[in-house]
């Protein structure tokens, strides 16, 4: 073997091992920076149910559906806001501490005028759990016919 070709080999067998050593860092790393900081004694908010379907709702007709909650966790479950993708639902809620043990709801109306058909809406939930977004379904067939 020549000079020139112990060299390439040489530098093969380098460049493989930095990869292989850089890889190896890359995927094995444990990021403490970016890792989120779990409570144990956080709030939980805890649904009875988190999907609800109104079944066929008239044009025109307003519905109205309560998701109940109880706070499951330890230390007072504040709901910061609610929000919903369109003017057509609206969301209610206490702005008020729910207690460890303590139940309470968010009162959804939902108002039929505007669209036709299969209706699949989701509302947004935020709080102060450990996992702060949660996040509510509900549908529904608005008929617009005459029947």
């Amino acid at each position: 073997m020549t000079d020139s070709q112990m060299m390439k080999i040489l530098r093969s067998n380098l460049i493989t091992g930095l990869l292989l050593f850089f890889i190896n860092n890359c995927f094995g790393q444990n990021d403490s920076i970016n890792q989120k900081y779990i409570d144990p004694n956080a709030p939980v908010i805890s649904f009875e149910t988190e999907f609800h379907d109104f079944g066929i709702i008239k044009k025109g007709e307003v519905i109205i559906y309560n998701f109940k909650f109880t706070n499951t966790g330890n230390q007072p479950l504040i709901i910061s806001n609610v929000t919903t993708g369109c003017d057509c639902t609206t969301p209610e809620w206490s702005n008020k501490p729910i207690n460890k043990g303590e139940s309470s709801q968010i009162k959804i109306t939902y108002k039929s005028e505007e669209e036709g058909g299969d209706q699949a809406k989701e509302i947004s939930v935020y709080s102060n759990t450990n996992t702060p977004l949660k996040v509510l379904r509900f549908t529904g067939y608005v008929d617009y016919s005459n029947k």
